[in-house]
């Protein structure tokens, strides 16, 4: 999915765009940098992602992020870093303590903008089948498959790298 369709169909939390005006944007694909600046990310998007600009962390990390080819554009509640891997234009997290530890969030922005819709997809499909969802956690029978199979579908690099996605699932798939 291309940033403007993300742009058009995203109804959730507002969008923030990049001004990619600091030094550590320098290197980033073009079509990259055009996505962030001109549609941005949501602010918050489920689950549990925070997308913003500039990331609350100190020099040296930031210092690390740019030897390392990382453009932060995120951040997860534990503290571990969205970036963007500027020589494959992956999308990563780098873990906020030992930053050489990194796993795959999605293969690419387009791919990524999908799956936040996918999830938000998933979750509303949840939610109308099984109204008490948010308290019993009971995802309704063939809805988590279903899930996995679109997730895969948009992006089987990621998925098969048992990166974020994969994880996601496997919790979801622990609660049910």
């Amino acid at each position: 999915m291309n940033a403007q369709d993300f742009s058009r169909q995203w109804r959730k939390s507002p969008l923030g765009r990049f001004a990619l005006s600091t030094p550590a944007a320098g290197g980033l694909s073009e079509s990259s940098a055009a996505a962030l600046r001109e549609y941005g990310l949501p602010v918050t998007a489920e689950p549990w992602l925070r997308f913003m600009e500039f990331l609350r962390t100190d020099d040296k990390t930031a210092a690390a992020l740019k030897q390392l080819g990382y453009y932060p554009i995120g951040i997860l509640p534990n503290g571990d870093i969205i970036c963007i891997d500027k020589s494959s234009d992956r999308v990563m997290i780098c873990d906020h303590e030992d930053l050489s530890y990194t796993w795959i969030l999605n293969s690419s922005l387009e791919s990524l903008y999908e799956c936040l819709m996918l999830f938000d997809t998933f979750i509303a499909e949840v939610n109308r089948k099984n109204p008490r969802f948010a308290s019993d956690f009971k995802i309704p029978d063939g809805l988590l498959k279903d899930f996995e199979a679109r997730l895969t579908s948009c992006d089987a690099q990621a998925m098969a790298l048992k990166g974020f996605w994969f994880t996601e699932i496997q919790a979801l798939d622990d609660n049910v």
